[in-house]
């Protein structure tokens, strides 16, 4: 199963976890997650006041629901959760959340930070710091 989506809203991490982990049958042995947080200092502005999370292209979601497909087609996940957040946030903040299911920690831990590495080119969502 695949769900990906952006949000305006602060990602709820420990409930979309457990959503996941129930949701799980028994066929998976590994649950990787990834739980990125806006850190400073910033990678352009050391001490920035805020983040702006800007959709780049005109769906978002179909973005985020793309680079789940391609990772449960690659690694043979079980099931993939993307999140990212959109709009103004601080330090600390949730900007990312992603989990995968597999039946091997190999595929799961490998899958995951792909995911991430596909996100991170900042073709679909970019990423300003904000003084």
């Amino acid at each position: 199963m695949i769900t990906a989506y952006a949000t305006t809203e602060a990602i709820d991490h420990m409930g979309l976890y457990g959503s996941f982990i129930e949701r799980e049958g028994d066929g998976s042995g590994t649950v990787v997650l990834h739980h990125g947080r806006v850190k400073r200092p910033g990678k352009i502005v050391p001490d920035f006041s805020a983040v702006e999370l800007r959709a780049l292209s005109p769906d978002p979601d179909g973005f985020l629901e793309a680079i789940a497909a391609r990772a449960v087609e690659r690694f043979g996940l079980a099931n993939a959760l993307v999140v990212h957040r959109l709009g103004t946030i601080g330090a600390k903040d949730t900007v990312l959340l992603a989990i995968v299911s597999s039946v091997s920690r190999d595929r799961s831990f490998e899958a995951c930070s792909w995911i991430v590495d596909e996100i991170k080119k900042e073709e679909g969502i970019a990423l300003i710091e904000r003084p």
